[in-house]
């Protein structure tokens, strides 16, 4: 369930990015990227480490049938993830306009900035909600809170976004000025619109976490399960014991998070201004770009091809929260074997999945980008082509990191974590701004970072995994069979591919791609003996396995 609604919310995510883009143009959207690099940080540590250790102690005291346990927890978790989303709310206003100023060299960002705030506290309510039921493997509330919150996102954000840029527009046009202010030229007016499109447009972020939350809200009151009264300090306690080192993990992946986007934003702006306009020529030019807005335009560029390698392990990642109460469950019980046979499992359908989503965007990236951006911003799909084909191809090492972070988790020790994300963070970080600020590489070294990182950080998790449930690592048929099988999908799809090449319709030819390109990776899965018919019905049939996948 989850698996089809991230699917279903990452689908929204990038139709929304369409007009949204259209609207605020790749500069809003460089202001755009740098709201959420200093909202993500706190919503890392804050949505990483609470929802799952709920999840992980409701999935364990349901297990021992400790009633009282489980409604002190449910009392007790209430106040304190109120409390951490105000405290996380009040950072985030703190932080805005120091790092806007000092570190993304972007004043007007800070209007974005402000407007999000209040999503960090509406995100925690909800996610107190779904944490609880997930504990019971109940991923209804998740699914479709989370799918209310797309769907409001999209709806909200694109009409805020509309009637902010026809308003001013319509002020320049009519008076010349705005706020008091005269420009020389549209060009000139449309640098001064964009912040505050941009901060209208994330309004609709924050209207979306809170129809989230009304969602889950409603969905408690009718569906909540019926337990002794017991006072919400216990839960409230070990809930906070055992989140604190979740959340100490979760607070260094955010603050090397953090150190990696804000060292990409350094890079950029300590780079010299004429490489970079040299090596993204085009698309500037396509935009016409005026110079000061270059930085933040290229990095909107950036950002733009992050949406879709952020797709893959986005997906993936469903796998891997379903994964933490039922592998908690079956580690509790030392089911060794069965903890083992999941955890490779997920590992196998991870791999699966990432490599068929990568291969598919590699090899249609230049279609993927003309449907999405080619009618409203022609320079994006200039800008973005290569950087798409490129993240694409790391993609399924960011899937494998965050899985294994969640092995981790399940198996009762966040804390071990902690030092995959230090060294990760410090590989990211140093090759960012050694690579960056190389002018034959620029945008390209941050991807050779993050690729570098997060294997780094998938081999010291899984080595804790190994050690912690006896779990031994499937390598040909989780990592050389679906490379491989991935591989070969594509050249031999390539290949077909040029028979619809005379198709006009985008959306058709991306249609026909997909069935060809499936087609081929599900046979070659089949034939290579990585799926089997039999495995996958064991697996439907929730009841006679015990288990709900």
């Amino acid at each position: 369930m989850l698996l089809v609604t991230s699917v279903i919310v990452k689908v929204i995510g990038a139709v929304y990015k369409i007009p949204l883009t259209a609207f605020i143009g790749a500069v809003g959207r460089g202001y755009f990227a740098t709201a959420y690099n200093l909202y993500l940080p706190l919503h890392a540590v804050i949505m990483g480490a609470m929802p799952i250790a709920l999840s992980r102690l409701v999935s364990k005291y349901n297990a021992s049938d400790d009633k009282k346990m489980l409604s002190s927890l449910r009392k007790g978790s209430m106040s304190l993830f109120a409390l951490i989303g105000v405290i996380g709310s009040l950072i985030l206003v703190a932080a805005a306009k120091p790092y806007s100023v000092l570190i993304a060299a972007s004043p007007d960002s800070v209007y974005t900035m402000l407007v999000l705030a209040p999503n960090l506290f509406f995100c925690c309510l909800a996610a107190c909600y779904r944490g609880y039921y997930e504990g019971y493997l109940n991923m209804l509330p998740t699914s479709v809170s989370q799918t209310v919150e797309a769907v409001f996102k999209t709806v909200f954000g694109l009409l805020f976004a509309k009637i902010c840029m026809a308003y001013m527009i319509g002020e320049y046009r009519e008076s010349g000025m705005l706020f008091g202010n005269a420009f020389a030229d549209e060009r000139e007016a449309l640098s001064f619109i964009y912040p505050f499109s941009s901060a209208a447009a994330m309004l609709g972020v924050t209207a979306g976490s809170l129809g989230s939350l009304l969602f889950v809200f409603i969905y408690d009151k009718i569906n909540h399960p019926c337990l002794p009264y017991a006072a919400g300090r216990d839960g409230r306690r070990e809930l906070f014991s055992f989140s604190l080192p979740i959340m100490l993990s979760c607070a260094v992946q955010s603050i090397f998070q953090f150190i990696d986007t804000a060292s990409v934003q350094y890079a950029l702006n300590c780079s010299a201004l004429s490489s970079i306009r040299t090596m993204y020529s085009a698309p500037l030019e396509l935009s016409q770009t005026l110079s000061r807005d270059t930085v933040t335009y290229v990095y909107g560029l950036f950002c733009t091809a992050l949406d879709f390698k952020n797709l893959i392990p986005g997906i993936t990642m469903a796998l891997g929260v379903c994964a933490v109460p039922a592998i908690c469950r079956e580690y509790e019980r030392k089911n060794f074997e069965k903890t083992a046979s999941l955890i490779n499992s997920i590992y196998k359908y991870t791999s699966l999945l990432s490599v068929f989503l990568s291969g598919f965007i590699f090899i249609c990236a230049g279609d993927i980008l003309k449907l999405f951006y080619g009618a409203s911003s022609p320079d994006v799909v200039t800008g973005c082509e290569q950087l798409v084909k490129y993240f694409a191809i790391t993609a399924p090492l960011y899937s494998f990191a965050s899985s294994s972070v969640f092995f981790v988790q399940a198996l009762g020790k966040p804390e071990k974590s902690v030092m995959p994300y230090v060294v990760s963070g410090i590989i990211r970080c140093v090759l960012n701004v050694t690579l960056v600020m190389n002018e034959r590489f620029i945008l390209n070294g941050a991807i050779i970072s993050g690729a570098a990182g997060y294997f780094v950080m998938f081999i010291m998790n899984e080595r804790y995994v190994k050690k912690l449930s006896r779990v031994r690592f499937l390598v040909k048929n989780i990592l050389i069979k679906p490379a491989v099988i991935g591989i070969f999908s594509c050249f031999l799809s390539n290949f077909l591919f040029f028979k619809i090449n005379f198709l006009q319709n985008l959306f058709v030819k991306l249609l026909i791609e997909m069935t060809i390109f499936g087609s081929i990776y599900c046979i070659l899965c089949f034939f290579a003996k990585v799926l089997d018919f039999k495995e996958i019905f064991s697996m439907l049939n929730f009841k006679k396995n015990g288990l709900n996948t």
